[in-house]
């Protein structure tokens, strides 16, 4: 059976190849499809699927191309034989430099060059998976601003309580802590990391819009989520500072999506209600995040794994809800 992994890159497959063929075979007559590695794989991922899950992956898919559309002049309009568009699957090494975008449609030969790019998200919503350890300076990574030396200080308490737990006993196992898992490893975690979040984005206001950059990309772009369980597709515009929508080509949009703005500041940050291994930051324009804590693999190791989820957004958000 396909990892969560493959069947992402299924989907971002799904995706570029279902535009391709729609806007070949329907609207335009200069489309390019980039085969590189990063297409070659995706491919793959998609081939070993089920027939039964093709069949879901590019219904899905298809389902978004008119929203697009309407929004998105520069996927109908060409100005001439050379104004060629072109779709690639993006290489994960952009995901890292910042740039959370899966699928990229470009005209390279318009001026300025008109781009967008989709986030592909099946069956989860997760933005980031960044880890805490000893050694990760979370601060620096994610918003430009280092940690304490107090912060480091109360995390290698614990995390020199876990390599003495792994010294008595090498193969321990996350599920052999039971409670002190939650007492002794992830409460006084979350408790540093909040306490050190705080103090470094209430010193530096402007740390939250890099934290929402560093969370949700430095680039604007569109984001569709397959969610099987409501039989749904969805898809939001993530209008950073209004490069979306744009007009091209003497052409506007048929439907609008307001630009959105960043934070500046963070209102509270507070543990989830009944909840020890949750945080919910919320900021202003509308902006909330929750940070979940969790052990990444069956053995104890010295790092552990933050899930962090957009769990709210800007009121004008542009987002359609297709089924």
């Amino acid at each position: 059976m396909p990892s969560q992994v493959e069947n992402g890159k299924a989907f971002e497959y799904s995706i570029a190849h279902c535009y391709y063929n729609y806007l070949k075979a329907n609207v335009l007559n200069h489309v390019e499809l980039q085969e590189n590695a990063f297409l070659d794989n995706a491919k793959s991922c998609y081939d070993m699927q089920s027939v039964d899950r093709k069949l879901e992956f590019d219904t899905a898919a298809n389902k978004t191309i008119e929203t697009l559309i309407a929004i998105e002049p520069g996927l109908s309009i060409e100005r001439n034989r050379n104004d060629v568009l072109k779709i690639r699957i993006a290489a994960d090494s952009e995901g890292q430099l910042g740039d959370v975008r899966d699928i990229i449609l470009w005209r390279p030969n318009v001026n300025p060059v008109w781009e967008i790019g989709i986030s592909a998200k099946n069956n989860h919503d997760a933005v980031k998976h960044s880890r805490i350890s000893p050694t990760i300076d979370f601060g620096e990574e994610w918003m430009g601003a280092q940690c304490s030396k107090t912060y480091f200080s109360e995390i290698n308490k614990v995390f020199d309580w876990i390599s003495m737990m792994r010294r008595e006993i090498p193969d321990l196992k996350w599920s052999d802590l039971g409670s002190e898992k939650q007492s002794q490893v992830y409460k006084p975690l979350l408790n540093a990391f909040r306490k050190e979040m705080l103090r470094l984005t209430t010193e530096y206001p402007e740390l939250s819009a890099r934290l929402l950059c560093y969370l949700i990309g430095q680039k604007a772009f569109y984001k569709i989520i397959k969610e099987d369980k409501n039989n749904l597709v969805v898809v939001k515009a993530f209008n950073i500072d209004g490069k979306l929508n744009k007009t091209i080509n003497g052409h506007k949009p048929i439907a609008k999506t307001d630009a959105i703005k960043m934070p500046s500041r963070v209102i509270e940050l507070e543990y989830k209600n009944d909840s020890d291994t949750t945080l919910i930051m919320v900021l202003d324009e509308g902006w909330q995040i929750s940070f979940r804590i969790h052990s990444a693999s069956t053995l104890v190791e010295n790092s552990l794994k933050f899930d962090i989820q957009l769990i709210g957004n800007p009121p004008i958000l542009f987002t359609q809800h297709l089924f």
